[in-house]
């Protein structure tokens, strides 16, 4: 037996017509979603402190009521949004949870082990999350950064669609910073929220995504 074993290891290492059928043909990749854009201008909160969950559900709220249908107050719309919502948290460790994802470009350093995701100035350094979305919900991204040394620095946000109409700058200072990021849907798909800083260096914590239809 043991004589046989050792025979077919060395033909279907000569053989190609053998060790083709030997190869592993894996699994056929998942169709990729569509890529989607926000129902209507997303909405941003920075006010130098850690958000609350008050703050985000005001934040969702300004988000609803913006989404809401023409002639609607948008009652309802709200009154859902402190129904039951999902969470998703990304860090530099886990870049990948219940659909959501992270693509860095020309980050400074990598280091999934330690945590570590630092980027330098510039719209070619920067940071993508693929937030998987429904149709009719108000998605909410709190994220968490940390700024290096600098006058003024700022962080811009960018999400798909429109560039002058989805896109943010805002001031931050040097250390830890924590903002918001709402924005409601109208389809299903795949949507990109793009981070990058065009005058300092800095580092990727976390994000909290949570979601809830309205």
């Amino acid at each position: 037996m043991k004589k046989l074993t050792a025979l077919l290891v060395a033909v279907a290492l000569v053989s190609p017509a053998f060790a083709q059928k030997l190869t592993f043909q894996g699994t056929h990749p998942r169709p990729k979603l569509a890529i989607v854009a926000p129902a209507s201008k997303p909405a941003l909160l920075h006010t130098g402190k850690p958000i609350t969950p008050d703050q985000k559900r005001q934040l969702a709220m300004t988000v609803a009521r913006a989404s809401a249908p023409k002639g609607s107050t948008g009652t309802m719309q709200i009154k859902n949004l402190a129904q039951s919502a999902g969470t998703t948290v990304l860090t530099a460790e886990q870049t990948f949870m219940n659909g959501a994802s992270m693509e860095s470009n020309n980050p400074s350093d990598v280091s999934e082990y330690v945590g570590v995701l630092t980027f330098t100035p510039g719209n070619t350094h920067t940071l993508t999350i693929f937030v998987p979305v429904n149709k009719n919900t108000i998605y909410t991204l709190a994220i968490k950064v940390q700024v290096g040394p600098g006058q003024n620095p700022q962080m811009t946000i960018v999400s798909q669609g429109n560039s002058v109409q989805n896109s943010e700058t805002l001031s931050l200072s040097v250390g830890d910073n924590e903002f918001a990021y709402a924005f409601a849907t109208n389809s299903a798909g795949n949507l990109p929220i793009t981070l990058y800083s065009p005058n300092s260096s800095w580092a990727f914590e976390s994000c909290e995504i949570t979601s809830a239809a309205f």
